[in-house]
């Protein structure tokens, strides 16, 4: 981001005179800009100064103001001749590296760093950035975004919901006697809002009227539902004076406005704000009791923090840190809670793509959920932040320093996109079969899709998103094939794939069952035989027209008579076992063929292995009738 507001909370206001000596001028001046965070009036006297004496304090200096004002490809040729001499500068480096799209390299540099400095947990997480960058692409299809183009303003960002329209944060260039923002050198920020028009678009952009934009910084800012309060970060200042703490700091604090004749008045500032340290970016829950902002205050996790605080008869509780699931080493900043109660916000610090990317995490009882990063396009390697949604219209915004300065994109919100694909092949050769025909029937609105399979044996369909799907497969002369999918939980677009392999129908050919096993000397049904049953239940049911003979066979051990005997009430079983099921018993036959039909050499006076004989102790099935 390019508005210090954002960069670095606490603000040291530039001394009202700059006395330096004769001699080395623009590093003595360099210096009193940089600091004051005045970083975009220091970058010129620190670049003069390097060009006469390159010495590492000045280019380290220049590299960060390079770093804290966008310009990251310069910021990256400092930081690579000053991080060999200090390898604390390692994580400025890394991060200027991941801006530039340069993970490889920052994975390097932050793995050596991490040998001697393994408690450092913000640069652990740069690192899992870096090697999961290419996560953050998984489905770029799920946001549509374009720029809100706002030519007027230097820098956009923010937007919030304000009656039927949307409020937002945006500096200009300033005029000249007009105050500057000493680190970008713009003028300060201000709350501006529009309205929607007929043909899609926005009306011209009006500044907020009364006494809610003054001579420095205003926004961010919630509005309640009715929009008669807003709750906005503003700079501490009295009557046109910044106030400034013993640190030489001006902090941002959170106040209170009224709508009052159209115009914003009666402020009041919240109870928990302090001249030592800021609070700002507040974003309320949609009854307006809740609300959570960002401060740098003592005991926090890192540089900024999330807080949340309640409204119990009209006061505010004492502030809340949401914990480490939320709150990082680093800095968690621009807040959205939405009306589902789902926080988004933005960190520099969780598994990000560079910068400041976008994260959601959803509350559960008493806890919140890890943040899930928005991934591309939302998040980019630069600075992603003030997103903002509206689930029923499915659209929304978000700020981005994307195109070298903060600016605003409309999104719309995309389904996922699912694809079946099927491939179906002929059974033992594994050839393509043509022309079967795919029945996806999705099982919550009933709706078919038909397909059929290409020469090659594929066929393609498209599927919905949270939906449970049964699929047949039929061709003339084979059995049919089901399977079932489902897109219920996908989060992400993907194909799904079926395999189907057709098995031709050949009248009284025997098909054996494997893995059906008796007790000794028994018939009944074992547990694990009945999954092997169960799919054939699924043959039958899938094929409706066609009836069926049970074989059973045993091997040639023991007495013929009994043996024909015993595979007669084998077959038998598993009949029942089908009617059992639900497939009509009319369909159904059954033959004990005790020893008679061996598959192999194994006839009487034959010595054979057990595992021979076992091979000839089997249950099959033939199609009698299609």
């Amino acid at each position: 981001m390019k508005t210090h507001v954002f960069n670095k909370i606490a603000v040291v206001i530039l001394l009202s005179s700059i006395i330096v000596s004769c001699t080395n001028t623009h590093i003595l001046k360099g210096d009193r800009y940089y600091d004051a965070l005045a970083y975009a009036k220091a970058i010129p006297h620190y670049e003069k100064a390097y060009e006469k004496r390159p010495d590492a304090d000045i280019a380290l200096k220049l590299a960060d103001a390079y770093k804290r004002t966008g310009e990251y490809a310069k910021a990256e040729q400092l930081y690579a001749k000053a991080a060999g001499n200090d390898s604390k500068l390692s994580v400025d480096y890394a991060c200027v590296l991941m801006a530039n799209q340069k993970y490889d390299r920052a994975a390097e540099l932050l793995s050596a760093y991490l040998t001697d400095h393994k408690d450092d947990n913000r640069a652990r997480m740069l690192l899992q950035s870096c090697e999961s960058v290419t996560d953050r692409y998984i489905d770029t299809t799920l946001y549509d975004l374009t720029p809100l183009e706002l030519d007027e303003f230097t820098n956009t960002f923010s937007v919030m919901k304000y009656l039927n329209g949307i409020a937002f944060i945006a500096d200009r260039k300033a005029n000249r006697g007009k105050k500057q923002n000493p680190w970008t050198g713009d003028s300060y920020l201000d709350i501006y809002a529009m309205q929607p028009t007929e043909n899609g678009g926005w009306t011209n952009p009006e500044m907020l009227l009364g006494d809610l934009n003054g001579p420095y910084h205003e926004g961010p800012a919630a509005f309640t539902k009715n929009g008669k309060e807003v709750y906005f970060t503003r700079s501490n200042y009295f009557k046109k004076k910044m106030e400034i703490n013993d640190k030489r700091e001006n902090n941002l604090k959170i106040f209170k406005a009224t709508l009052v004749n159209n115009e914003w008045m009666n402020l009041v500032e919240l109870p928990f704000n302090s001249d030592d340290y800021s609070v700002a970016h507040p974003t309320l829950s949609e009854d307006g009791n809740t609300m959570y902002f960002i401060s740098d205050m003592p005991g926090g996790f890192g540089g900024s923090d999330i807080y949340k605080t309640t409204q119990v008869d009209q006061v505010w509780t004492a502030p809340e840190n949401l914990g480490e699931d939320i709150n990082t080493e680093g800095n968690e900043m621009f807040p959205f809670l939405d009306d589902q109660g789902s926080l988004f916000f933005s960190s520099d610090a969780h598994n990000s793509m560079g910068g400041l990317d976008v994260f959601v995490s959803h509350k559960k009882g008493d806890a919140w959920t890890k943040p899930e990063n928005l991934n591309y396009p939302i998040n980019t390697d630069k600075d992603d932040f003030g997103f903002m949604i509206d689930h029923k219209t499915r659209t929304g915004f978000v700020s981005s320093s994307r195109s070298d300065k903060d600016m605003i994109y409309q999104f719309t919100q995309n389904d996922p996109t699912f694809h079946l694909i099927g491939h179906a092949y002929k059974k033992g050769s594994g050839e393509p079969v043509k022309g079967v025909e795919v029945e996806i029937t999705n099982r919550k609105t009933n709706e078919m899709i038909v397909a059929t399979s290409d020469f090659e044996g594929y066929f393609k369909v498209k599927l919905e998103p949270e939906s449970d799907y049964d699929i047949i497969c039929r061709k003339i002369g084979c059995f049919a094939k089901t399977n079932e999918v489902s897109t219920v939980g996908l989060r992400y677009s993907t194909d799904l794939y079926a395999d189907f392999e057709m098995e031709e129908i050949i009248i009284n050919k025997p098909i054996v069952l494997n893995n059906i096993y008796y007790d000794f000397d028994k018939w009944n049904i074992r547990a694990d035989a009945t999954r092997v049953l169960d799919s054939l239940v699924q043959i039958l049911n899938d094929n409706p027209t066609i009836s069926i003979q049970l074989g059973s066979h045993t091997d040639v051990r023991g007495k013929r008579y009994y043996n024909q005997y015993l595979s007669n009430r084998r077959a038998k079983s598993v009949v029942d076992y089908l009617i059992s099921k639900g497939i009509d018993e009319n369909r159904l036959t059954w033959k004990g063929y005790g020893e008679s039909e061996p598959i192999n050499k194994c006839v009487e006076g034959v010595y054979c292995s057990d595992l021979e004989h076992e091979e000839n102790r089997r249950t099959e099935f033939r199609v009698v009738k299609q």
